[in-house]
């Protein structure tokens, strides 16, 4: 789940841009001192369209006009009260900050969480940009930060200081500022890695906790058995103790049915999948590993496959291990369950040595 940009006007794109003389009233922001300037990029004097800043920068940014100290400021109602006080919100705050050639005037973005009775419960705080920082040439570099919000948030209070270091201008510049807040995507996969249980020594498993057994005998081998990928081999940075194989069948096959979570997202062609496996094998073998995610209808029709792998020998540079294969895309509108399927397919010899470890699928909702 995440949020569009909760700063309004975060560029003051809202309105015409003028050359620099303050702007009494900008759309989205309350003014608590001094005056700012919405500026038109190649404004003489100010930054152009291709100085140093934001590669989707608007017609416009913001500048402190031309008081000592300007400030702007928008108080921002949270959503996600849920998870913010499940402390599993997370925040993405930033923006462009800069300033004039060889000028220390600049601007400083803070963000802070209130509580529901205005309480302060954390800040951020991004810049200034100095005029060394910026090699005393006009533009604007980029600043942010990530992080948990604080639980019990209910506000955010955000706060542009521009400050004037002398002459008559006060050339502190932002564009491009937000705030988004999301929570980590939840992998829809039961047991996606074998680790639900022990894992053996190559043979076949008999049965293997969230997946269904449609072909052969898929194996949950144990890193480290003899003759098989080990902890240190090229793989998942954060594996588990087991892997899946295919065992010793020229076909192995298992799957699991996810249902869809956002069929709300789903139905109005926001939401948006990430389907992510780690696939390899033995040595210079082809034996070999594939992830399929088929999206279904209610009435179980397939609307579209997403496929990963097979990883060949050669891409693996005839080294035993796996290497990562990801997809994202929007989920066809109509989906309701998701069909999963793990192939392994032997290419010679006695067992099937495709490797399969860190399989993912989750789904947002965009906005």
């Amino acid at each position: 789940m995440k949020t569009a940009n909760l700063i309004a006007n975060p560029g003051a794109d809202v309105g015409t841009g003028g050359a620099g003389t303050p702007t009494p009233v900008i759309p989205g922001w309350t003014t608590i001192e001094g005056i700012a300037a919405v500026i038109a990029y190649g404004s003489s004097g100010y930054p152009s369209a291709s100085s140093p800043g934001p590669t989707d920068r608007g017609a416009n940014f913001l500048g402190g006009g031309d008081s000592p100290r300007t400030r702007l400021t928008q108080q921002i109602t949270l959503p996600m009260t849920a998870q913010i006080d499940a402390g599993t919100a997370l925040f993405d705050i930033g923006g462009w900050l800069g300033g004039y050639a060889g000028q220390d005037d600049g601007v400083r973005l803070s963000v802070e969480f209130l509580d529901a009775t205005a309480r302060p419960l954390g800040v951020v705080v991004l810049g200034p940009v100095t005029a060394a920082e910026r090699a005393n040439t006009t533009g604007l570099l980029r600043r942010a930060q990530t992080g948990t919000v604080p639980p019990g948030s209910r506000t955010a209070r955000v706060l542009l200081l521009f400050t004037r270091d002398g002459n008559v201008s006060n050339d502190g510049y932002a564009d491009s500022l937000w705030l988004i807040l999301s929570t980590p995507d939840v992998n829809l996969l039961v047991n996606p890695g074998g680790d639900s249980g022990p894992g053996g020594s190559g043979g076949a498993t008999a049965s293997i906790p969230g997946w269904t057994h449609l072909e052969g005998g898929t194996a949950v081998i144990a890193y480290g058995t003899s003759g098989y990928p080990t902890a240190s081999s090229p793989g998942p940075g954060d594996r588990g103790v087991n892997f899946l194989g295919g065992g010793t069948s020229a076909r192995s096959r298992i799957g699991q049915s996810v249902t869809l979570p956002g069929t709300a997202a789903i139905d109005a062609g926001t939401a948006r999948y990430d389907v992510a496996a780690w696939l390899g094998g033995y040595a210079d073998q082809n034996d070999t590993a594939q992830l399929s995610v088929a999206f279904r209808d209610a009435a179980g029709q397939t609307l579209s496959t997403v496929v990963l792998g097979p990883v060949t020998a050669a891409q693996r540079a005839n080294t035993t291990g796996m290497l990562s294969r990801t997809t994202a895309g929007t989920v066809p509108v109509g989906s309701r369950t998701a069909q999963v399927e793990l192939l392994f397919v032997r290419a010679g010899g006695t067992s099937n040595d495709g490797y399969a470890d860190s399989l993912s699928l989750s789904i947002s909702g965009g906005a």
